[in-house]
């Protein structure tokens, strides 16, 4: 975790959730600064639904995973790994999705709060969130 404080380290989505939780915190708020109820799930963990919220997003936006990628600035093998759940994305990979899609990170994270940008930050994303 010190990695984490000194900035050398971006930490996972999930090793994030387990943290916030361990502090009394909403993940949203400690990985993006998001205000947002986030109480503990009962079984498992809320960023499990990252791969369908991506996906959904995803094919609802009309992109391929090569456009996200290209969108995201990142590559086709991080969409693939994410959407199947064969790897669980980094915060900044979130984020990088979030921004390319117009949507929150805390909610395509996790699933809390708003799914779409508050409006100063949802006009920066359309454009590459058009990107075909």
């Amino acid at each position: 975790m010190l990695g984490w404080e000194q900035g050398l380290r971006i930490p996972r989505i999930d090793a994030v959730e387990r943290v916030a939780y361990a502090l009394g915190l909403s993940p949203a708020f400690l990985a993006y600064g998001i205000e947002s109820e986030g109480s503990q799930p009962t079984e498992g963990l809320r960023c499990e639904g990252v791969a369908s919220r991506l996906r959904q997003t995803r094919s609802a936006r009309g992109l391929t995973m090569r456009a996200l990628a290209r969108a995201a600035g990142l590559t086709d093998t991080a969409v693939r790994s994410t959407e199947t759940g064969a790897s669980m994305p980094s915060i900044a990979t979130v984020e990088a999705f979030a921004i390319a899609l117009g949507v929150s990170p805390g909610w395509l994270a996790y699933g809390l709060g708003p799914m779409e940008l508050p409006g100063r930050r949802r006009a920066a994303a359309s454009p590459a969130a058009s990107v075909g």
